[in-house]
C-alpha cells in the first residue's frame, strides 16, 4: 500500500538568463573580432556590361555633394536642374560622386538614384572635410 499518492510531471520552465547571457558573450566576441573596412572609394556597381578598350576609357564626371545641398559638376556650381540636364546629356559610363561628410544619407541617395536612372555607373568617395573640387 503507498501512503503518498507520487506528485504529477511537471514540466520545467526554460530559464532565459543563461540563453541571454550566451547571445551577448557571442555578440561581444563578433564585435571584438570582425574587422571595420575603411570606406574610402567604394565601386558600387563592379560588373559593367559595357566594355570598351582602354584607348577609349576617359576620367568619368565629377559630382559633389557639399554641405547645404551644394552641387558641383565637374568643379562648376549648379543647381539641381542644372545637375540633371548635365547628367542626361553626358555620353561617358561613369560618374564619380563625392560627398562631404555631413551631407545625409537621404541626399547622397537621391543622386545615386538619379545616376543610375540615366544608365551609369556610379563611383562614391567620401571626402576627408569639406573639399569642395575634389
Amino acid at each position: 500500500m503507498q501512503w503518498l499518492e507520487p506528485r504529477p510531471h511537471r514540466r520545467l520552465p526554460i530559464r532565459l538568463t543563461p540563453l541571454i547571457d550566451v547571445v551577448f558573450i557571442l555578440l561581444l566576441f563578433f564585435m571584438l573580432t570582425s574587422r571595420l573596412t575603411p570606406m574610402g572609394l567604394v565601386q558600387l556597381d563592379t560588373a559593367s556590361e559595357r566594355s570598351t578598350s582602354p584607348s577609349e576609357q576617359t576620367e568619368p564626371a565629377r559630382l559633389h555633394i557639399g554641405s547645404g545641398r551644394r552641387l558641383l559638376w565637374q568643379g562648376e556650381a549648379l543647381d539641381a536642374e542644372g545637375v540633371e540636364q548635365k547628367l542626361a546629356q553626358y555620353r561617358g559610363d561613369a560618374v564619380r560622386l563625392s560627398t562631404a561628410e555631413s551631407v545625409p544619407l537621404s541626399e547622397f541617395t537621391l543622386w545615386l538614384g538619379k545616376i543610375r536612372s540615366q544608365d551609369l555607373e556610379p563611383l562614391w568617395q567620401r571626402l576627408d572635410g569639406e573639399r569642395e573640387s575634389p
